[in-house]
């Protein structure tokens, strides 16, 4: 399962490890905690950033499929009786690796799932029932206030579970789905949660809405497998019957997950982020290498970047883009993951103003309006623009962090030192491209703009490559 996790997501990990970037800070663990799914959301933000670490993010992922379908056997096996239902407990956790394939879906959202279960299970661990009824109405607006939308799963799924082991008493248990409906009632008067929408569905856990409803799927069919196995409890079953089920059972989990995988999956999008890792590391070779000649190469793009990087973009530009090239004028930006392709991109022209803009509004629109790398570009950019002030604010934010924090540190050394910066690698060169006109306010075109910067700055052999191109192309045009 963890190889098969690893190949299929593990470029999705370090994207998913920007998400949300975790900071040593008790006002803002207390500021998440105080708001509605605070407990999942912040133990989600704590997980991803570990991502960043090569297998961390596999290791994390399967740890939580192994410990949803481990929660979920526990259930059943109390309903069934038996083990029967070992290898159907692994199909919500299929689900849940389906809902990785759609970049608005928060991580938040599996962490939910398995407080849900771990609720569910210490629920029908309680024998006495008068017990158990006081921890069904205590355990469902708690839950929704620590996990989210996900208590839901648990009123209906303690519903049946009450109904098929109790009889017409367990419609007692009415009262969960009555008390998850009062509490999303509170939330959404109250302005806690922001939709009814939200407030009692899976969206909760999406940043927009979602077109694969594989969340939905896991939630559902945790009612049904309580359902089915007291089916099966009431059945006089060999032991030799019993593999056959957990046989099943474990083979139709990896079938739904493969079979949904190959059609859901977006390479084109999977490809992006691919290159936006090897263009993080400087791993130009890779890029190149691996580029696919069927795929859109859109002249502002990793590819491209990693062809100017070695000297090759004028000559094989045409080779890696056969397509109509009056149409690469633009890149196509997918919100978050296209900001951090423009922001790189620009950056490397010494295109300052449009790399910031880029930078700014990639952090604005990371779900927790923390993205690491765009707030490390933003420093870089605002001190050669010699607004120290502000990139000292993005200083402090990643100063709190785990993993960015030696780099924060170290960046202090350029604030107010326009020596130390006009000596830096990166920033120097940057410096060197403002053209003598105006840093800020570009009013000529792409191709204008290029024309000032490589005249202040001839030595910016990435920039010189993509001017002469886009020279090309605009002659093209006309």
């Amino acid at each position: 399962m963890a190889a098969g996790i690893h190949f299929t997501q593990e470029f999705r990990f370090y994207n998913i490890e920007s998400n949300d970037l975790f900071l040593y800070d008790w006002p803002d663990i207390l500021a998440k905690l105080m708001n509605t799914g605070g407990l999942a959301s912040m133990t989600a933000s704590f997980l991803t950033q570990f991502m960043r670490i090569p297998f961390a993010g596999t290791v994390i992922v399967s740890a939580i499929y192994v410990l949803a379908a481990f929660l979920l056997y526990k259930t059943l096996v109390r309903i069934a009786k038996t083990k029967s239902m070992a290898g159907f407990s692994l199909l919500p956790a299929a689900f849940l690796f389906l809902c990785m394939e759609n970049d608005y879906y928060r991580f938040q959202g599996h962490v939910a799932f398995v407080m849900m279960l771990a609720a569910l299970y210490a629920y029908v661990s309680v024998d006495k029932e008068k017990l158990r009824y006081i921890a069904g109405i205590i355990i469902v607006p708690s839950l929704y206030y620590l996990a989210g939308s996900v208590s839901m799963v648990f009123a209906v799924s303690a519903l049946v579970y009450e109904i098929v082991t109790t009889g017409v008493k367990g419609f007692k248990a009415l009262a969960y789905p009555v008390v998850f409906g009062a509490t999303a009632l509170i939330c959404v008067k109250t302005s806690m949660v922001s939709s009814w929408e939200h407030a009692i569905s899976p969206f909760m856990y999406y940043d927009w809405p979602s077109t694969y409803y594989f969340p939905i799927y896991a939630w559902a069919i945790v009612p049904i497998l309580i359902l089915a196995a007291w089916v099966v409890s009431r059945m006089d079953m060999k032991e030799s019957f019993i593999k056959v089920l957990i046989g099943t059972g474990i083979f139709f989990s990896f079938f739904v997950a493969g079979n949904l995988y190959s059609q859901v999956h977006n390479r084109t999008f999977y490809r992006l982020i691919q290159e936006q890792y090897w263009a993080e590391n400087e791993d130009w070779d890779r890029i190149i290498s691996t580029a696919d000649r069927r795929q859109p190469t859109f002249l502002v793009s990793y590819l491209n970047l990693a062809l100017a990087n070695k000297g090759q973009l004028v000559q094989n530009f045409r080779y890696y883009n056969p397509q109509d090239l009056s149409s690469l004028m633009y890149p196509t930006p997918n919100l978050k993951t296209g900001l951090s392709l423009q922001s790189t991109v620009y950056q490397a022209w010494g295109y300052l103003g449009s790399a910031r803009k880029a930078a700014f509004d990639g952090n604005v629109v990371t779900p927790g309006s923390r993205h690491p790398r765009q707030l490390q570009s933003l420093i870089r950019i605002n001190l050669v623009l010699g607004a120290h002030d502000v990139a000292e604010k993005y200083m402090n934010l990643l100063e709190k962090t785990l993993f960015y924090r030696g780099w924060a540190v170290d960046m202090r050394k350029y604030l107010g030192d326009v020596e130390a910066i006009k000596g830096d690698k990166v920033m120097g060169m940057m410096y060197a491209s403002i053209p003598l006109t105006d840093e800020y306010a570009r009013y000529e075109g792409v191709v204008g703009d290029m024309r000032d910067i490589f005249e202040a700055c001839p030595s910016n052999v990435i920039l010189s490559q993509f001017y002469e191109l886009y020279k090309i192309l605009e002659e093209a045009q006309r």
